[in-house]
């Protein structure tokens, strides 16, 4: 159950807070809430100027106002949304998706076996001999070598 918690956390914390989606290019203000770049520079563009001054430059979330336009690429954001974009990909898969080994004892070893017109061929690894053996067959037994 914690995993599950923690994952959930992890994908909160990967929405942007204006658009509602994940983060794309998400930046950082000086108050640390964080926004994709595009959306607080559009937030900025909407806001209305303070008398004949230059816009105001606010955080849409506390309303901290700043002097400056200072965005900080979050790269540490942009890392958690890249995993969370993982996780819901392999979610979609589904649980049996994401299984792709076979059980134990399925695997057949397929190093150093060429398939022949006639039979196949096995190479020893050990020796480097050269093993030949015959399809199956009802004369299985005429033409096995004597």
């Amino acid at each position: 159950m914690e995993g599950k918690g923690l994952v959930a956390e992890l994908q909160r914390a990967a929405i942007c807070p204006v658009c509602r989606g994940h983060f794309k290019d998400p930046v950082i203000l000086d108050c640390d809430h964080s926004y994709c770049r595009a959306c607080i520079t559009g937030y900025w563009e909407e806001g209305s100027p303070t008398g004949n001054g230059p816009r105001v430059l606010s955080c849409p979330q506390c309303k901290k106002v700043f002097e400056r336009k200072n965005l900080r690429t979050n790269v540490k954001l942009a890392v958690e949304v890249k995993i969370t974009q993982h996780l819901n990909a392999k979610t979609a898969q589904g649980p049996l998706a994401s299984k792709t080994r076979r059980r134990r004892g399925g695997w057949r070893p397929t190093a150093g076996i060429q398939k022949e017109k006639e039979g196949i061929q096995e190479v020893c690894s050990c020796y480097g001999d050269v093993a030949q053996s015959y399809p199956k067959s009802d004369s299985w037994k005429e033409a096995r070598p004597e």
